[in-house]
């Protein structure tokens, strides 16, 4: 259980990051999706939660990784620039993904 907190933890510290930074771009539709996410790891936050509510959370935050459309082609340019505080997207972008993946891996491998 520990552990999983300790994922949960991370998961929510990656996903802060990463709503940080999608601020930075008005237009951008992808903040919400994370928004949300991390409303829902906060609130598992001491929870007594199973680790259904972990696995489908953390297929939430992935299910928009891939595919056409998908937040993996988002572009944060404004007027033919990347746009300031960008630059760091991708990294924290795939925090979130392996973060949300730890918890889906080791939900899978689990024995209870």
């Amino acid at each position: 259980m520990n552990n999983s907190q300790n994922q949960l933890d991370e998961l929510i510290a990656h996903l802060a990051a990463l709503i940080d930074i999608l601020a930075l771009d008005p237009d951008s539709h992808w903040a919400a999706h994370f928004r949300n996410c991390l409303t829902t790891a906060r609130a598992l936050v001491g929870s007594s939660h199973d680790g259904e509510e972990l696995t489908s959370l953390a297929c939430s935050v992935m299910s928009v990784y891939g595919g056409m459309g998908s937040f993996n082609d988002y572009a944060p340019w404004q007027n033919g620039r990347l746009i300031a505080g960008m630059e760091s997207l991708d990294e924290a972008s795939n925090r979130v993904y392996m973060a949300a993946q730890a918890i889906r891996l080791r939900d899978a491998t689990d024995v209870d």
